[in-house]
């Protein structure tokens, strides 16, 4: 393959959209060359995402960057790639021929240290990019996905966020302490009540379990329970500690409780017990989204209820679920899956601020839904005339609650009002993007007497990509359903701002090696290609065929 001297690029220089490349185009790089044991590879497409736009308004700050000044340590963004082998150094040229097509999971670790393409890594704002060990042979192996030749490039970028929105479905939360973890028990002052653990906790012991005001009986009780840990008689309220799990016994002190529910470790596990107050509590939704919190409980004195009640993810089947944001880029994949899925719900309500995103989400799904039996329907909040009446509205949707709210609004007073609309055993899931360390008020008797729960994930796992790639390829999942906008390379600025502003109902994809494609709605490609239409598939999606003949007019 022939492989320019320089290349376009978009690196960030610092923190806001005025620190991407250089007055709003590209900047010329010169094509580095691989090492022994690097790859170059050609970027054939990038999509672009929300989590770009945060990168970009946080610069240094977010904390996947590693880079501590990026004025002096620029970093390419973009983690949505697909990518083709242009050069493969000696001690990799076996593995890696030219010409071979990759899609990247971005998520990239080298002994257990995060380091994310397109944040840590250069990402795929590039025409070219060079992959290293660390993506090569990192902790999951190669972080590299062989991509069959049918799948057209701006499909193969929605595999990744497509990705993130099938893992979120398919989080396990733990139905036992950590085994070896470290536990923290907690109870009111003077507490007389005496919590017991039920014997099926005690396959999972704690190596360690620290006691705040925890009464002698229930001492006695966990020294049973859990013979071989190790015990700590705590004389003050823990600071700046990090548990697996914590459990707090009839906390009503809301300070207290508020101040230990945030002392969990990633993927740590809080349980309320008791008789919980029925006033709400701040939690931490954002380590909901980003750590993997888990917030459960049970309305006795047994901490082995909490563990075993509502542990699921997927929606459940036949009931009832709310998809707040649902008609946004990737609001759209979460209400397909719903729509799509035989084992879904049985009514689905999709409510947004945008109109059109309503009316295309609806034109798009509303036959497979009708197809199914589906109750289908949307809300845009902008046609009642005030909130009272357009909460009314949702709630006479599913007047005994609903079973799955998949929340993809990152504002955690959309959170805390959505939260007491949840059923009996409700469960939301925290897919839009809060800071770790955001906080929402949540009621804590809902989750201790009538079974809510709370999940979210951030990012995915290799076999979590793997597996959707096999979906898509294998004509089990549509991905080109999600696509609404492509352009070239000297149109990514304006693409990244579309992103940031929701000018489109779907998702964009960037051409870094077709400079000057305009932006342009898939719809409207007619107008830069005449003829283009008749690519189309029956739906009117994109095609292998609509890219190739796009490509051969802008290059690529």
């Amino acid at each position: 393959m022939n492989v320019p001297p320089n290349m376009l690029c978009w690196p960030l220089r610092g923190k806001g959209f005025e620190c991407l490349g250089q007055g709003r185009r590209p900047e010329s790089w010169p094509v580095p060359e691989p090492g022994d044991d690097q790859l170059l590879v050609r970027i054939d497409a990038i999509g672009l995402c929300f989590s770009d736009v945060k990168l970009i308004r946080a610069g240094e700050e977010h904390p996947r960057v590693i880079s501590k000044n990026l004025a002096q340590d620029p970093v390419i963004p973009g983690h949505e790639a697909v990518m083709t082998v242009v050069k493969a150094g000696r001690r990799v040229a076996d593995a890696f021929q030219p010409g071979r097509r990759f899609i990247i999971q971005a998520d990239i670790y080298v002994k257990g240290v995060g380091l994310a393409y397109g944040y840590a890594i250069n990402g795929g704002m590039a025409q070219y990019s060079i992959l290293d060990q660390r993506v090569l042979a990192g902790d999951e192996g190669c972080y590299l996905l062989p991509l069959a030749e049918q799948v057209p490039a701006a499909v193969a970028a929605l595999i990744e966020p497509w990705t993130c929105v099938i893992a979120s479905y398919m989080i396990e939360p733990r139905a036992a302490p950590v085994a070896g973890g470290r536990m923290l028990v907690a109870m009111e002052p003077g507490e007389a009540t005496v919590y017991g653990f039920g014997a099926g906790l005690a396959p999972a012991a704690p190596a360690r379990v620290e006691c705040l005001n925890v009464n002698a009986a229930t001492r006695r009780n966990l020294e049973q329970i859990f013979p071989g840990a190790e015990f700590a008689e705590l004389r003050e309220t823990p600071c700046g500690q990090a548990y697996d799990d914590i459990a707090l016994c009839g906390i009503r002190t809301r300070a207290l409780g508020e101040t230990l529910g945030k002392l969990a470790a990633v993927n740590g596990v809080v349980s309320l017990l008791g008789d919980q107050p029925c006033e709400p509590w701040f939690f931490d939704v954002g380590s909901i989204h980003y750590k993997g919190w888990f917030y459960q409980g049970a309305a006795g004195a047994d901490i082995a209820a909490a563990y075993g009640r509502n542990v699921r993810s997927a929606l459940k089947k036949g009931g009832a679920c709310w998809l707040p944001g649902g008609a946004g880029a990737m609001g759209q994949m979460h209400t397909q899956l719903a729509v799509d899925n035989p084992d879904g719900p049985a009514r689905v309500l999709v409510t947004d601020l945008d109109s059109t995103r309503i009316r295309k989400v609806m034109e798009l799904l509303g036959p497979a839904a009708r197809r199914r039996g589906l109750e289908f329907k949307a809300l845009n909040p902008k046609d009642f005339s005030s909130d009272v009446a357009f909460m009314q509205a949702v709630r006479s949707f599913a007047p005994d609650g609903f079973d799955d709210i998949v929340m993809l609004v990152p504002v955690p007073a959309v959170i805390a009002g959505a939260a007491p609309l949840l059923g009996r055993d409700g469960l939301m899931n925290i897919f839009a993007g809060i800071p770790a360390g955001k906080e929402a008020l949540l009621d804590t008797a809902a989750v201790a007497r009538h079974g809510a729960r709370f999940i979210g994930s951030s990012g995915s796992r290799t076999a979590h990509l793997r597996h959707t790639l096999n979906l898509a390829e294998s004509g089990k999942l549509n991905p080109t359903t999600a696509l609404a906008a492509v352009g070239g390379m000297n149109s990514l600025w304006e693409g990244i701002n579309g992103v940031a502003e929701a000018r489109f109902a779907g998702k964009t994809v960037i051409f870094p090696n077709c400079p000057d494609l305009p932006l342009t709605a898939v719809e409207d490609l007619p107008k830069l290609v005449p003829g283009i239409e008749e690519t189309f598939a029956a739906d009117g999606s994109y095609t292998l065929q609509t890219e190739t003949l796009l490509l051969s007019k802008f290059g690529g």
